[in-house]
């Protein structure tokens, strides 16, 4: 799905991928475009266009704020060890019992097939997004970047033993190298 309050935008977002756009009831200025397409072809934006940061809020305050292994905020501890493990599974076990910070990961993107509609942002809380980050190569290079990325999304269905379906969606990546069409997926 893409978002944007500007209707020309989503109107062309449609025509590209397929899907209607939607005004929301309860926010009127946002128009969602639920996409047909498999993929969209996007290319990295801005001076910062990948952030990537685990966060741990209680009661919705934030009271971590770190990149793995130094904290980044407050001011006051900043650049000083997190005491985060240093294994992803042990920061997902932490995080599961509420006493470590979940990933937080931004991407900042032009669409492919229409970079002058803007940048457009990919927000996720997706461990395996956040750890494929360093592992796929991604440059963290700003505008202009080579980089050419798919932006796809996954689904899982799950029949607990409730009987009732539970499913779930998640973006992936995937990384197209210019030079030679190689592709890499990575769930994020």
């Amino acid at each position: 799905m893409l978002t944007t309050a500007d209707s020309e935008v989503a109107e062309t977002e449609a025509q590209l991928f397929g899907g209607t756009p939607m005004r929301r009831a309860a926010s009127p200025d946002v128009i969602d475009v639920l996409l047909e397409a498999d993929a969209i072809g996007v290319r990295l934006a801005g001076t910062a266009p990948v952030a990537r940061r685990f966060v741990r809020r209680v009661r919705a305050e934030v009271v971590h704020v770190c990149d793995g292994g130094r904290f980044l905020a407050p001011a006051s501890r900043l650049g000083r060890p997190c005491g985060c493990p240093g294994l992803a599974i042990d920061r997902k076990i932490a995080a599961r019992k509420r006493i470590g910070p979940e990933p937080e990961v931004e991407l900042r993107l032009r669409l492919q097939a229409a970079p002058a509609l803007g940048i457009f942002r990919l927000e996720s809380s997706s461990w395996p997004l956040a750890e494929s980050l360093d592992e796929v190569g991604v440059p963290l290079k700003g505008e202009g970047s080579d980089a050419l990325l798919k932006i796809r999304i996954r689904h899982a269905r799950v029949s607990p033993k409730s009987g009732m379906d539970v499913r779930y969606s998640w973006p992936v990546v995937a990384v197209a190298d210019q030079l030679d069409g190689a592709r890499q997926d990575v769930a994020a």
